[in-house]
C-alpha cells in the first residue's frame, strides 16, 4: 500500500502471514502509505506520489522505506501495486489480471536490465498462470523512470520485481486475485530461486496495452463504452461505472458486450455515471448481473 488505494498487495501478504512460519526470511512492509489508506487514494495526505520520491529527502514515508530496503543484501524485491481494469494484454479482450516489470537501472552510466529479476518475474507470472490459466497476463514497458522505487532499488544489487495485480472478469473485488497473490507468495518461499525458463517467460508475455473497456453496450447500430469505477469515503464504499475516456491512441477493447433494448440503453446512456445500485435498480437480467457482481 505504497498507493492507498491498491489493497491486493497487502491482502496478499496477510494470507502469507495467516499460512504460518515461511521458509525464508521476509521482511513485509504492508503498509508504506497510512494517510493514503484513510482516504482510499494513490497519494498521501501531503498529495505526494511515494513511488516518485525515491531518489529525494522527504517525506517521512519514502524515506523510511528507503531505510529499510538499504538496511540489508536482500535476494529479492517486490513492489506489490494495483492496476486499473483499463490494461489488458496486447491483443486480447480480457483484462491484466496480472502484469509485472523488471526496472531497468543505470549500471555504470549505463540503462541495463537485471536478468535475476527477469527471472523472478517470469515465475511470478507462470506460477499464477498454473493457478488461472485463463486470466490475462502481460508486462510493463520498461521504461527507465529515474524517481521510482523499482528503479532504485534495482541499483542497490537487488532484484526487484514490480507486480500490478488487476480484476478478473469474475471478480472485480479483487478477492481471488489477492487469495492467488497469496498463493504464489507462498510458493516463492518454497522454492527460494526463480524456475531457470523465468526469463524466457517473461520476454514472451505480451505487453500491457490500456485500450481495454470494461462494458460495451449496443442497441441496433448505437454503441456505447463504460469502465468501472470505486471509491472509499468515510467508512463507506461505492462503485459502477461511468462512460470510458478513450486512452492511448488503440481502439477501445471492450471485455464484455451486452445487447440492449432501445429504450434500457437510452436511459443508461442519458448519464456519464452509474453507481452499481443504481444500474442494478434500471437493468436487463444481463447487466444486472455485471452490476451485482461488481465491487461492494
Amino acid at each position: 500500500m505504497m498507493h492507498g488505494n491498491e489493497p491486493t498487495g497487502f491482502e496478499a501478504l496477510l494470507h502469507l502471514i495467516r499460512c504460518g512460519q515461511p521458509q525464508c526470511d521476509w521482511t513485509l512492509v504492508p503498509l508504506v502509505n497510512p494517510s493514503g489508506v484513510d482516504a482510499f487514494t494513490r497519494f498521501t495526505s501531503e498529495g505526494i506520489d511515494l513511488n516518485r520520491r525515491a531518489r529525494d529527502h522527504g517525506p517521512l514515508e519514502s524515506d523510511l522505506l528507503k531505510s529499510v530496503l538499504a538496511s540489508q543484501s536482500f535476494k529479492l524485491a517486490l513492489n506489490l501495486h494495483d492496476q486499473r481494469s483499463l490494461f489488458c494484454p496486447n491483443g486480447q479482450a480480457i483484462p491484466s489480471s496480472l502484469s509485472v516489470l523488471a526496472p531497468r537501472c543505470i549500471n555504470q552510466g549505463h540503462e541495463s536490465y537485471s536478468e535475476p529479476a527477469q527471472a523472478w518475474a517470469g515465475t511470478i507470472s507462470s506460477l499464477m498462470q498454473e493457478l488461472e490459466p485463463n486470466w490475462g497476463y502481460a508486462r510493463f514497458d520498461d521504461a527507465y523512470y529515474p524517481t521510482a522505487f523499482g528503479e532504485w532499488t534495482q541499483e542497490l544489487g537487488v532484484p526487484t520485481v514490480t507486480v500490478e495485480t488487476g480484476v478478473a472478469l469474475e471478480d472485480y473485488s479483487r478477492e481471488r486475485v489477492s487469495l492467488r497473490l497469496g498463493e504464489v507468495l507462498r510458493k516463492i518461499d518454497a522454492a527460494r530461486n526463480p524456475k531457470l525458463e523465468g526469463i524466457t517467460n517473461y520476454r514472451k508475455l505480451p505487453l500491457n496495452a490500456s485500450w481495454g473497456v470494461d462494458l460495451e453496450l449496443r442497441s441496433g447500430n448505437q454503441s456505447s463504452h463504460w469502465h468501472v469505477w470505486e471509491e472509499v469515503q468515510s467508512q463507506s464504499h461505492s462503485s459502477g461505472i461511468a462512460k470510458a475516456i478513450p486512452q492511448g491512441s488503440g481502439a477501445p477493447v471492450p471485455y464484455q458486450t451486452f445487447n440492449l433494448l432501445k429504450g434500457e440503453f437510452d436511459e443508461i446512456q442519458a448519464k456519464d455515471s452509474w453507481t452499481s445500485l443504481e444500474l442494478y435498480a434500471v437493468s436487463s437480467t444481463c447487466l444486472r448481473s455485471f452490476a451485482e457482481a461488481l465491487p461492494k
